[in-house]
C-alpha cells in the first residue's frame, strides 16, 4: 500500500467518523410535525400545549420528552395524552431536566409494543413557572418552541405564542438570527412556521412585553430588580451584527473554497502539459528498446499507476521474462480429472540481476520438494502472517528495483514530478480545509452553514480526486521521456490489434515470446496470447510438441499468470479482513446511541 493509498484511507475514516458523530437511534422513526401553543398568562404563568407526531418505521417500546429547567423553574399540572396507540407514562427528574417517558402499546392490554408503520401523536399540556421575566420597565418571554436536543430532524413546525393583551408587541425576535422560520401576527398571537428544523438546531421566540399586560404582582413570573429593555435590545442587535459579519466572512470563505477547486486544473496547465515530439509512427512492430519488462512497466504511467512505479504486471512480466530466459522452468501435474497443479522450477540464477534474484527468492517461499507450487502459494496467502510477509517482500522488491534502475537523477531525465508534488500538497490541504469547514458548518449554526457544508464536500471530493490522480496528470514527461512513452504505447497499440499482428507476424517463436513478456508488462497479455495461439500453433503438424517445448506458452496455457494474480488478490483480501477484525481502541466500539425513542 503506497503513501497515497494510506493517506486516503486515513482521510476517509476521518470523514466517516465525522459523519457518524450524530448517534443513530436503535429505533427507526421520524418526527412528522409538531404543533406548539405557548400562552403567556397575565399572572406570569406560562402554559404550554405540545402535539408531536411520530412515524415509526420499526417496532418501538415508546418515546420520551426531556424539558430542561433553569434554577427556580417548575412544571405543574402535567397532562399526557396519546393518539394512535395505547400508552402509560412515568415522570422523573434527571439533573436539571424533567423527563416524561411514555410506553406505547398496540393493544389495550398493553402487552404488545407498537410495530412498524405506526403513527403516534403525543400531546403534553403543562404549566411552567418562573419562565416569564418581569423587570422594572418591561416583561420578557424567551422560550424555545423547539429545542436543539432532539435526535431526529423535524419535518414541520407550527408554533403559536399567545400574549395577555391583543396589542401587537413592538419588540420581538425569532432566534437564532439565521433561522428559516416564517412569522405572522394575528391579534394577540405570534405565529411561527417552519418547513423543517434539523437535529441540533432550535427555534426560539423572544419578546418584550409591556408591564401593563401583567397583574401588578405576577406571582408566577421571575422578578428582576433592574431595567431590562435596553439590554435585551442591545443583545439582539449585537447578535444580528455578529451573525451578519459571520455571514459575510463565510460567504467570502465559500468563494475561496470554490476558487480552490480550480487549482488542479491550473497545476495541470502550468506543469502537466507534456512537450511535443516529432515522432510520427502510427505503430511500432517490434519492441522499441531491449529494456527489462519491469523497467518498461515502471516508465509507462496509467490512470491507476504513477510513472516510475512498478506494479503487479511488472512483477508478473519479470517472472515470464525469467521463464523466457530459461532461468525458471514450468511443470504441471494432473490433480483431478479437470484440474492441474502448475509448478515453477529454478533452473539457474547465474548472470541474473539483483531484482531478478530477489523475485525468485520471494517465489521460493512457496517451494515444496524443490518446486514452487503456485496452488500452495495461493492457499498459503490465506494466512495473515504469510500474506503480510509476502506483501512486505513485494513492496521491498518494487522499491529495490526502482532504486537500482530508476535512481532519482536518471528518473528526472525522463519525468518531471514538480506538478505531481504540487497536486499532492494541494490535495492534503484541500481535504484538511474541507473537513474543518464541514465540521464548523455541522456544529455551528450560521446563515451560510448549509452552503458552506455543500462547498466543503465539493472541495473534499476535488481534494480526494487530486490525491488519487496518477503522477502523469500533474507531472509530465521530459522530451526524452515522452519519446520513450510514445514509442512503447505505439507498440502496445500494435499488440492490441490482432489484425495488425496477423499482417506483421514475428518471424519466430522466440520473438512471439518477447511479445508476450512485454505485453504482460503493458497489461495486454491476453490479446497476444490469443494471437500467439491462433497464428503460431494452429495448423502446425505437431501442436503438442510446440506446446510442451515452450515453457512461456505453457505457463500462460496452464494458468500460471492467473495463479500469480490471484495470489496478490488473496494476500490483499487476507490483510484487509485481518485489519477489520483487529482489537478496537477507545471510542471504536459498536452500538451507543442516545434518546428520543426506545
Amino acid at each position: 500500500m503506497n503513501f497515497k493509498q494510506k493517506t486516503l484511507i486515513i482521510l476517509l475514516i476521518s470523514i466517516f467518523l465525522l459523519a457518524s458523530i450524530s448517534a443513530v437511534s436503535a429505533v427507526d422513526y421520524s418526527l412528522s410535525k409538531a404543533k406548539m401553543d405557548v400562552y403567556v398568562q397575565d399572572d406570569g404563568l406560562l402554559s404550554v400545549n405540545e402535539a408531536i407526531t411520530y412515524h415509526f418505521d420499526s417496532s418501538a417500546n415508546g418515546v420520551y420528552r426531556e424539558i430542561p429547567l433553569k434554577s427556580g423553574q417548575t412544571i405543574e399540572n402535567l397532562e399526557v395524552y396519546v393518539d394512535g396507540a395505547y400508552g402509560e407514562y412515568v415522570v422523573y427528574n434527571d439533573g436539571n431536566k424533567k423527563v416524561i417517558k411514555v410506553y406505547l402499546y398496540k393493544d389495550s392490554s398493553k402487552k404488545q409494543k407498537i410495530s412498524s408503520g405506526t403513527r403516534v401523536k403525543l400531546v403534553l399540556k403543562y404549566d411552567m413557572t418562573n419562565v416569564v421575566k418581569i423587570y422594572n420597565d418591561v416583561g420578557e418571554i424567551q422560550y424555545k418552541v423547539w429545542g436543539d436536543e432532539w435526535e431526529e430532524d423535524l419535518n414541520q413546525l407550527n408554533a403559536t405564542v399567545h400574549f395577555p393583551d391583543d396589542t401587537k408587541i413592538q419588540y420581538w425576535w425569532i432566534n437564532p438570527y439565521n433561522n428559516n422560520a416564517e412569522t405572522s401576527w394575528s391579534g394577540d398571537t405570534l405565529k411561527i412556521t417552519s418547513d423543517g428544523v434539523s437535529s441540533g438546531h432550535y427555534i426560539e421566540a423572544r419578546a418584550i412585553i409591556p408591564l401593563s399586560e401583567f397583574d401588578s404582582n405576577a406571582p408566577y413570573a421571575r422578578h428582576i430588580n433592574k431595567n431590562g429593555k435596553d439590554e435585551i435590545i442591545k443583545i439582539q442587535e449585537d447578535d444580528k451584527k455578529s451573525q451578519e459579519t459571520l455571514n459575510t466572512i463565510t460567504s467570502i470563505f465559500d468563494v475561496i473554497m470554490v476558487l480552490l477547486c480550480a487549482i488542479p486544473g491550473i497545476i495541470y496547465l502550468k506543469f502537466g502539459r507534456e512537450p511535443k515530439t516529432d515522432y510520427q509512427a502510427i505503430y511500432e512492430h517490434e519492441p522499441p528498446t531491449d529494456d527489462p519488462p519491469a523497467y518498461v512497466n515502471a516508465m509507462i504511467g496509467t490512470l491507476s499507476k504513477n510513472v516510475g512505479e512498478v506494479n503487479q504486471q511488472g512483477f508478473q512480466a519479470t517472472i515470464m521474462d525469467l521463464i523466457d530466459k530459461g532461468k525458471l522452468g514450468v511443470e504441471s501435474e494432473q490433480d483431478t480429472e479437470f484440474s492441474k497443479t502448475t509448478f515453477l522450477t529454478v533452473k539457474s540464477t547465474q548472470g541474473l540481476e539483483r531484482y531478478e534474484r530477489e523475485l525468485i527468492q520471494i517465489l521460493q517461499r512457496f517451494e515444496i520438494n524443490g518446486r514452487i507450487n503456485l496452488s500452495y502459494m495461493q492457499d498459503s496467502l490465506k494466512s495473515e502472517s504469510s500474506a503480510r510477509s509476502f506483501q512486505t517482500a513485494y513492496e521491498s522488491w518494487c522499491e529495490n528495483f526502482k532504486s537500482e534502475y530508476l535512481p532519482e537523477e536518471k528518473f528526472k531525465q525522463y519525468f518531471d514530478e514538480t506538478g505531481s508534488d504540487y497536486m499532492g500538497f494541494f490535495a492534503l490541504a484541500a481535504i484538511a480545509l474541507a473537513i474543518i469547514a464541514f465540521a464548523i458548518s455541522f456544529f455551528f449554526d450560521f446563515g451560510n452553514s448549509g452552503l458552506t457544508m455543500v462547498v466543503a464536500v465539493i472541495l473534499g471530493i476535488v481534494g480526494i480526486a487530486s490525491l488519487m490522480l496518477p503522477s502523469g496528470i500533474g507531472g509530465k514527461y521530459t522530451y526524452e521521456g515522452k519519446l520513450y512513452e510514445e514509442r512503447w504505447k505505439k507498440f502496445k497499440k500494435f499488440l492490441e490489434d490482432y489484425s495488425l499482428i496477423k499482417e506483421h507476424p514475428p518471424e519466430s517463436i522466440a520473438i512471439w515470446n518477447r511479445y508476450l513478456v512485454y505485453a504482460t508488462a503493458l497489461g495486454v497479455a491476453d490479446e497476444v496470447y490469443k494471437a500467439m495461439k491462433m497464428d503460431v500453433y494452429n495448423g502446425l503438424s505437431d501442436d503438442d510438441y510446440y506446446y510442451r517445448s515452450n515453457d512461456l506458452f505453457m505457463f500462460y496455457y496452464l494458468g500460471g499468470h492467473h495463479f500469480i494474480n490471484d495470489s496478490f488478490s488473496t494476500a490483499s483480501s487476507t490483510i484487509s479482513a485481518a485489519d477489520n477484525s483487529s482489537v478496537g481502541g477507545i471510542g471504536g466500539g459498536s452500538g451507543g446511541g442516545g434518546g428520543g425513542a426506545f
